[in-house]
């Protein structure tokens, strides 16, 4: 398989524009490096599952062991996820000293145990606190940082495009889309128009995700 365009943000080039989905529970190294061999050249950006700051951060060993790759899966992302500032900045420096090629913060999943305590989608509907965050963690990092997010929090909130721009004017080298929103979870279908809006409002790249 082969595709004609790269895919290039904040100086890490990529062989094709296809993306690994960060997937909880499935994309560890293992899935990922399987992927890597079953269809070389197919894929030119893997992405771990997301790690919890908290697990990071208070040194939990399960969440460290999370943050294992190998060699062969560069050009390789790291996300991240939780609510709060500082443990956010800590962590993103824990993901880069092993040697990441990026790292990605979730602002899209729509579990409630992950809403509840500030973090992945929630942080949509706290636009400043994200910003904030990102400019923080940006400042920590000499890797490209990234981020994914969903169309919004519901259909009254869509605010896909604002997000991408503020996170482009913070540093943020490139943008995931989930063309949904937080409230429709995995139903209905994505809405890719939204996704076109948020590539036509910035210069950095854009990845679309869902269906």
């Amino acid at each position: 398989m082969s595709f004609r365009n790269s895919l290039t943000f904040g100086g890490v080039s990529t062989s094709t524009p296809l993306v690994l989905a960060p997937m909880s529970g499935v994309t560890d190294m293992a899935f990922r490096r399987l992927v890597r061999e079953c269809s070389p050249g197919a894929v030119g950006l893997v992405v771990s599952e997301f790690i919890s700051i908290e697990g990071l951060t208070r040194n939990d060993l399960r969440s460290h062991r999370m943050l294992r790759y190998h060699p062969d899966e560069h050009p390789i992302a790291i996300q991240i996820f939780g609510g709060d500032i500082d443990r956010m900045v800590e962590a993103a420096a824990i993901v880069q000293q092993t040697g990441v090629d990026a790292v990605d913060v979730n602002c899209g999943c729509p579990v409630p145990k992950v809403v509840k305590r500030g973090g992945g989608a929630e942080l949509l509907r706290r636009v400043h606190h994200l910003e904030r965050m990102l400019r923080e963690v940006r400042r920590e990092l000499s890797v490209p940082l990234t981020i994914k997010f969903r169309t919004g929090w519901d259909a009254e909130s869509i605010n896909c495009v604002e997000v991408a721009q503020m996170a482009e004017a913070a540093g943020v080298a490139m943008v995931t889309v989930h063309g949904r929103t937080r409230v429709q979870l995995y139903t209905g279908s994505a809405d890719w128009e939204l996704i076109a809006a948020v590539k036509r409002a910035v210069e950095i790249p854009v990845v679309g995700s869902g269906d």
